[in-house]
Formats: C-alpha cells, sequence, structure tokens
C-alpha cells in the first residue's frame, strides 16, 4: 500500500515539458496540445524563449540539423531535420549547463585532484544539502541528486538552473513508484514490487524524518535556509527523485554525483542508438557533447542506448518498457533446495538419489558456487546458456554420487565447480544430466506457474486495456489503464523469458537423450 501514498503526485498537473526552440528563434516543435488555453500557450512560449535565451548565453550549442518532435507513441524526441555524418556534434553542453552536487569542499581539495573534483561539483552545495546527501545510500544515487534539484527549485528565478527546471516534466508516466494498488499487484513480480516498496518507504521515511528535521546551516559567512524556507515532503521528492532516475548521466563515473544534461536528455533509447554522449575535447573543463554515431538521414531519430538493461531497470527508472524483443531481460529465481525438492516432484524424480548438499564435498562445490551468500540466480534470453551457470552446476552436484562422477575424474577441473554450469556441455553421464535438465525445466515450470495469469490471459488483457484506452480521454482515467497496461506487458515479458528458457531445456535434453 505504500505507494499509493505517493500516488497523488501523479495526479498532480502543471506546466508540463513541452519542447525548446531553435537558434534562429522559430519553434522546432508544436508546444502545445490543441485542448490546451490560449494563456497556457503564451505561458509556455514565454518559458521556452528564455530557455533559449539561457542555453544559448551560457555556452550550449545545438546542430541546425536536429530538431524536437513529438509522436503519439513516444512523446518528445530529437530527430535529424536533414543529413548528418557520423562523429558531427549534435549538442554541446558547457560545464555549466549540467546540474548536479559535489561532496568535496573546495578548500580542502588538492591541486592534483583540482580536475576530478570540477568534474564532480555543480554550483556550490550548501551545507545543510551535503548532509542530506550523505544519508542517502549510494544505490539511491537518483535520490540524491533529486535533493539538490528540489534546493535548484526551491530557489525559483535566483537557481542558475532556473529556466531548465520550468521546463521538467510536471508528472512522470510509467513509473511504479507512483502506481496505484491495483497496477502494483498486475506487476505479478516480486523482486520489482520489493523494488518499488522499498523506495517507497525510503521515500517516506526520509521525508518524514531527515528532511523535516533540516536546519540551517552556515556556508562561510553565509547561513543558507534549507529549501529557501519552502516545506518539502514525499510528493516534492518523489517528483525529484523520478527526474533524476529518468534523465540523469553519470557523466563522471560510477560512484560519482550523476548530473541532468538539458536537451540531451530529451533524446528517447534504443539499443541501436544513432548517438552518443563524451567528453567534449577543447571545450573546456567538463564538457561534454552528443555526437552522431552513424549517419542520420532526414526524418531519423536521434537515440541514445541507455544500457544493455533488463525490464526490471528500464520500468523502475525510466517508466517504459522497450518495445519488441529485449534480449538483455532476465527474470529471478532463487537457489533454495527445498524449492529444487519441489521440482523433482513436478518432474516425476522424487525416488531418485539427491544428496542436497550433506555430503562434504558437495558442501565445498556449492560454497565456490556462492549460491549461499548470493542467492539470487537470473534466467536470460540467451539460447546457449538461458539459466545461471551457477544453478546448473549446483543441481549437477547434488546429483553426483561422488567428484568422480564428473568427465575427468575426481581430480583437477572435475574439482571446478563453475565447469558443470554450462547447458551445451554435460559433464555427468546420460541419465544423471537427463535428471539435472529435467530438474532445472521443472523449476521453470514452478516459477511459470506462480504466476497469477498465463501468456495468453496476459495477451488478451493487453488488447482489452489497448481498446480502452483508445476511448478515454481523461488524463486520470486513462493514466490508470496506462500503468495497468505497462504492468501486463512487463510481466508477460518475464513468462516470455522463462518459457524460451524451459525451451532451450528442452531442446537440450532432447540431444542428451538421443546420445
Amino acid at each position: 500500500a505504500v505507494p499509493a501514498m505517493l500516488a497523488s503526485l501523479a495526479r498532480r498537473c502543471g506546466v508540463a515539458h513541452r519542447g525548446f526552440w531553435r537558434e534562429d528563434g522559430r519553434s522546432f516543435a508544436r508546444t502545445l496540445s490543441t485542448s490546451a488555453s490560449d494563456q497556457e500557450s503564451a505561458l509556455q512560449n514565454a518559458m521556452l524563449s528564455s530557455f533559449q535565451r539561457w542555453f544559448e548565453a551560457y555556452g550550449g550549442k545545438l546542430h541546425s540539423g536536429i530538431s524536437m518532435v513529438q509522436t503519439p507513441s513516444i512523446g518528445w524526441g530529437l530527430t535529424a531535420s536533414r543529413d548528418v555524418d557520423v562523429g558531427e556534434r549534435l549538442i554541446l553542453l558547457p560545464r555549466v549547463l549540467q546540474m548536479t552536487y559535489s561532496l568535496q569542499d573546495r578548500e580542502s581539495t588538492s591541486s592534483s585532484d583540482q580536475t576530478t573534483a570540477e568534474l564532480d561539483r555543480g554550483p556550490d552545495t550548501p551545507l545543510y544539502l551535503k548532509g542530506l546527501i550523505a544519508k542517502v545510500p549510494d544505490e539511491l544515487w537518483s535520490v540524491r541528486l533529486g535533493l539538490a534539484l528540489l534546493h535548484e527549485r526551491a530557489l525559483g528565478g535566483k537557481s542558475p538552473f532556473f529556466q531548465y527546471i520550468s521546463l521538467l516534466p510536471a508528472m512522470h508516466r510509467g513509473l511504479p513508484l507512483f502506481f496505484g494498488p491495483e497496477a502494483v499487484d498486475a506487476l505479478q513480480y516480486l523482486p520489482l514490487v520489493v523494488q518499488v516498496k522499498r523506495r517507497s518507504r525510503f521515500l517516506i521515511d526520509f521525508s518524514s524524518g531527515p528532511l523535516k528535521d533540516v536546519t540551517a546551516g552556515k556556508d562561510g559567512e553565509t547561513e543558507t535556509v534549507p529549501f529557501d524556507g519552502y516545506s518539502v515532503g514525499a510528493d516534492a521528492l518523489g517528483w525529484a527523485f523520478a527526474c533524476a532516475s529518468s534523465r540523469a548521466f553519470r557523466v563522471a563515473g560510477e560512484g560519482k554525483p550523476a548530473a541532468m544534461l538539458p536537451l540531451i536528455d530529451v533524446a528517447n533509447h534504443s539499443f541501436e542508438a544513432s548517438a552518443e554522449v563524451r567528453a567534449a575535447v577543447g571545450e573546456g573543463p567538463g564538457a561534454i557533447e552528443m555526437v552522431a554515431s552513424r549517419p542520420l538521414r532526414a526524418g531519423d531519430e536521434v537515440t541514445l542506448n541507455y544500457g544493455n538493461l533488463s525490464n526490471d531497470h528500464f520500468l523502475l527508472d525510466y517508466g517504459f518498457v522497450p518495445q519488441g524483443i529485449n534480449k538483455h531481460d532476465t527474470a529471478s529465481l532463487r537457489w533454495d533446495v527445498g524449492y529444487l525438492e519441489a521440482a523433482r516432484e513436478v518432474a516425476g524424480l522424487a525416488q531418485v538419489p539427491f544428496a542436497a548438499g550433506t555430503e562434504p564435498w558437495q558442501s565445498a562445490m556449492l560454497s565456490q558456487l556462492g549460491l549461499d551468500e548470493d542467492p539470487e540466480v537470473l534466467v536470460t534470453r540467451d539460447e546457449r546458456q538461458p539459466v545461471d551457470a551457477r544453478l546448473l552446476a549446483g543441481i549437477r552436484v547434488l546429483y553426483a554420487s561422488g567428484p568422480e562422477d564428473f568427465s575427468g575424474g575426481g581430480s583437477g577441473e572435475a574439482l571446478q565447480p563453475l565447469r558443470h554450469g554450462a547447458l551445451l556441455e554435460s559433464t555427468l553421464d546420460r541419465t544423471k544430466e537427463a535428471y539435472a535438465l529435467r530438474t532445472a525445466q521443472a523449476a521453470l515450470a514452478l516459477a511459470l506457474g506462480n504466476f497469477p495469469t498465463t501468456l495468453k490471459e496476459d495477451e488478451t488483457k493487453l488488447e482489452e486495456l489497448t481498446a480502452e484506452l483508445a476511448k478515454l480521454s481523461g488524463v486520470g482515467d486513462a493514466l490508470e489503464k496506462e500503468n495497468l497496461a505497462l504492468a501486463v506487458k512487463f510481466r508477460k515479458g518475464k513468462k516470455e523469458v522463462i518459457s524460451r528458457a524451459m525451451k532451450a531445456i528442452d531442446e537440450r535434453l532432447r540431444v542428451v537423450l538421443a546420445s
């Protein structure tokens, strides 16, 4: 129920992010829908014009052949309006236009570390903000950047990023953090639901604890009032967290503060990206650029690869599931001997000897696999290795009556457990290899059976939701249906991963039995 506590943010509407202007002063995207009022249109045009002047005044540059367009399926994105050669610069972003923060003190930075410090630091980060950021776990790096965003937003026109922040979306569609209870339940995938609830609970606890208790601090001779005197609650923190997680880049590297990159962050994702972000050599410390990574033709979309990520990451951080097949998607299982015993029952192998790791040599090999310390095992779309090698190796170890059962005898390579994890390499005799494969396949069948719905039912549900969405006009009603459709699409992908893995193991089992 915790995500519902933040769901109100998704229902709040304001001036949404609509577009930017070209340097010739002409709008290169329609800035408002046909339902927008003249007053809203005038307000947004003024905001866009202000952003343009700000972007150019601080040294930002946009290629004259790049435009911003809106499509019904993906929203705003960047598109080539004429041919662009590979390697051409599309956007230049000086360091001053990158919104980030720093936990370092300028005075305490040695000269040898000055370059790194300049790359890491944003505008002078006030002490109160450094204290808050330090209380956020490293893995929630987007909350850290979100706090810096809230600080800048609270400053209003006094912030050097006011023009950029004014154009950020007022609500974030598709992020499970803002799903209602029905959409969260529709995910049907515990690992992601746990992550959603963990993030939601952190935001609630942090906003009612450290964020509520923060006090003014002195930066030198100046006393800084937290968030310029504004009260910041869970809704605001959730909004900032969503902005950061869906738009930020780790330009300074892992473990360093992330940054929000105006205009570059409009580029949509593709595994076959047409552009890349890199350091802009010769443009000053910390400057970055987006360049064409392949030739672009007029009408081509400018895309970036957000990473070779599973659908968990795409949905959790970006609020979408990639179109088509994501070959990097995975499904998560846990190593559990009791679960494997149930799988053996399903496979009709309950009477077959299975040591369950009780023998000293088995315990030693299982320990080397690290299954006790890290019990998560992944199912993938790799047909040559559809399940974690540690899972197959562990099952084979449990079916072996001794090290001598493995090819190569009881010494040397036979005692290296990961050697026994490859699907296409049988290291046991034909009979025991078949037992191991049948057990792995049954474990996947159990995982598939744990979903409340089938693949066929998901396909039907998606068709129904698509038809319903086509009839809806209200933002609130459509949003709930969109979230449900996204949840169904996500869980359908997980079932497809598991089903493909079962098929790959079945094909290998047929080969083993025929040998």
